[in-house]
């Protein structure tokens, strides 16, 4: 892009037209007034005034901006000099202003001033325009543009950047080279975009480093949690004692003497047919362990009753500490004796025996060798 003979003739100070000392002196105490004004328009706005309306305070806040923004390009201004400082005191509420303003064309000193005061605010909404600036037909315009994309730049911007860091020759009406100055911001974007990627990754990583942390931290504290409730449901099953089978009486055969052929014969006896006795019972009064032996022996215990089962009573030992039975009806589906006939030993404290229990003497309770 060509630059116009204006670009390459005059400088900004030129253009702005510098005043003499009578114009300074007759100007200075009326622009210092109207830049006070200006810079505490927030001031006043943040301040509640019973007196003035919300809507005037803010009609009298965009006619402030409009001065200023008018004050830009125009060097005779009393507040020209302060327009860019002030505009920028303001902040966000001058930002759409100064867009508009970008889309000057003449006078070109105030879309150039504009791209100086939206660069120093840095509010991200004038990266759009700004990237529209870089196609100003005039270079100084398009140098500020440049400028200002260096703080407020976005992708799109950097796509512009190189077009122009190709395209464009001209210079500015002081001598410095748009392309250049193109190609600067660019290695200044980009030196960004590279810090803030790796930023990123660095803080993708240490998420990952914490969710794996938290997750190595989860599985261990649920393997304990289920451990623990294995060992809670976990019953040992009693081991089984299989008791010693009873002594049985052998029946002795009854010898018959044959009679002397002188005897006259005997007729013996028709012996009763015997009559099964009744079933002694009895219940279980306090619920406790059934024993191989009668003896409290820590390897001898081979089942358990429960309170109010029901009884059949076999025997009793001479000391009438222990009974021998076995399990009746009703019973608990809990109590049981492991034993080959079904019989085992409980102590008496346990049970309301019935009367007349045959008394049992036990086999001797074995005695551990050493």
């Amino acid at each position: 892009m060509n630059t116009t003979p204006s670009d390459n003739n005059q400088t900004p100070d030129d253009v702005n037209g510098a005043p003499s000392a009578e114009r300074d002196g007759e100007t200075a105490n009326g622009a210092q007034t109207g830049t006070r004004s200006l810079v505490q328009a927030p001031r006043a706005l943040a301040t509640p005034d019973r007196r003035v309306s919300a809507n005037v305070a803010g009609a009298a806040l965009q006619q402030r901006i409009m001065t200023l923004v008018s004050a830009l390009g125009d060097p005779r201004h009393p507040l020209h000099a302060r327009a860019v400082e002030d505009l920028v005191t303001l902040g966000e509420p001058a930002v759409p202003a100064l867009i508009e303003a970008l889309r000057t064309h003449e006078p070109w000193l105030i879309a150039y001033r504009a791209t100086e005061a939206l660069s120093q605010i840095g509010d991200g909404r004038a990266a759009g325009p700004l990237v529209d600036a870089l196609r100003h037909p005039n270079s100084n315009v398009r140098w500020g543009a440049v400028r200002a994309l260096a703080t407020v730049g976005d992708a799109r911007a950097l796509i512009e950047l190189r077009r122009v860091a190709r395209t464009d020759r001209s210079k500015t009406s002081w001598g410095e080279s748009v392309g250049d100055t193109a190609r600067v911001v660019l290695d200044q974007m980009q030196s960004r975009t590279l810090l803030a990627r790796v930023a990123e990754l660095i803080k993708t990583a240490i998420a990952c480093v914490l969710m794996l942390v938290a997750l190595i931290f989860a599985w261990s504290v649920l393997t304990e949690l289920r451990d623990e409730l294995t060992r809670i449901g976990r019953v040992e099953p009693a081991p089984v004692i299989v008791a010693p089978p009873m002594p049985t009486t052998v029946p002795q055969a009854i010898v018959t003497l044959p009679q002397s052929p002188t005897s006259p014969p005997t007729v013996q006896p028709v012996a009763p047919t015997p009559v099964e006795a009744p079933p002694l019972t009895g219940v279980v009064v306090t619920s406790g362990n059934v024993r191989a032996t009668p003896a409290r022996l820590p390897d001898n215990v081979i089942g358990s009753v429960m309170a109010g089962d029901a009884l059949i009573f076999l025997g009793v030992t001479p000391d009438g500490a222990w009974y021998r039975v076995r399990l009746g009806s009703p019973a608990a589906a809990s109590s049981q004796i492991r034993s080959v006939d079904g019989s085992g030993w409980v102590s008496a404290s346990l049970v309301e025996a019935p009367e007349r229990v045959p008394v049992e003497t036990p086999p001797p309770v074995p005695t551990p060798t050493p």
